[in-house]
């Protein structure tokens, strides 16, 4: 970068140190843009001699700190199965099917995944800036990976993505986090059908008129269901439903 860094001199001489400043910035953005370590001279200038400079970088950090206060696996309290089950499906990236009565703290659990996933990297945050700013949620990025929980009512358009003009689904607002399906056997057939190819592919296409649309779409899924109608399961003897409608409840 030497001859970067004349031109920064040349801006300093002929502008003044306001001018230079603002050089230094853009030179941090172009090197950001290209993906190309910026020049340690610069980044100290930035950093110690010109705060103007390090005030326009500060926002681009991709790397998000820890939000105090956000939900912490520590919450769970004993459930020892279920926080191996969680620790191994966050270490390899599978997905996880709870299976539990009522109050078990199955939605506690998947709420807290987020927190032992391990950090963004550099692409994965500029991916999940880029879904939050397109879908207007500058913010997006701060709080870390998207955790995602649509209701089960929700339509294959809104969970897959769709619409007039096409717009992002859950499984896109989920990009690089975590989607939970709680109620898994409350949604409908055709909803959870049209999840296996965004599953296997990592991305949506969305085809319409106007042309194709292509959305990243590579998240963990997590579901939550009842082992039966009442919650209680075939094994307690205080299980009010019929057989049949247990095996439908399993989706078997």
């Amino acid at each position: 970068m030497p001859l970067l860094l004349v031109t920064l001199l040349g801006e300093a001489l002929a502008g003044g140190a306001c001018r230079f400043a603002l050089a230094l910035a853009i030179a941090e953005l172009i090197a950001l843009a290209v993906s190309v370590p910026p020049d340690p001279v610069v980044v100290a200038l930035s950093a110690a001699g010109f705060p103007l400079a390090y005030a326009l970088l500060a926002p681009l950090r991709l790397r998000p700190d820890p939000v105090p206060g956000a939900p912490d696996l520590a919450d769970l309290r004993g459930q020892p199965h279920l926080r191996h089950a969680l620790e191994v499906a966050a270490a390899g990236g599978h997905s996880l099917l709870m299976v539990g009565p009522p109050g078990a703290g199955k939605s506690l659990a998947a709420s807290r995944l987020p927190s032992i996933l391990p950090p963004l990297s550099e692409t994965e945050a500029l991916e999940v800036a880029r879904v939050a700013g397109a879908t207007g949620r500058p913010g997006g990025l701060s709080a870390g990976r998207p955790f995602r929980a649509p209701h089960h009512t929700i339509s294959a358009a809104g969970l897959i993505g769709g619409g007039a003009p096409p717009r992002p689904g859950e499984i896109t607002l989920a990009h690089r986090g975590v989607l939970f399906l709680d109620e898994l056997c409350e949604f409908r057939r055709k909803v959870l059908e049209a999840l296996r190819a965004p599953l296997e592919a990592g991305e949506v296409s969305i085809v319409r008129a106007s042309g194709r649309r292509h959305l990243p779409c590579r998240f963990m899924l997590v579901a939550a269901s009842n082992p039966c109608p009442c919650g209680r399961g075939e094994e307690d003897p205080d299980c009010t439903c019929l057989l049949r409608r247990s095996s439908a409840s399993r989706g078997s």
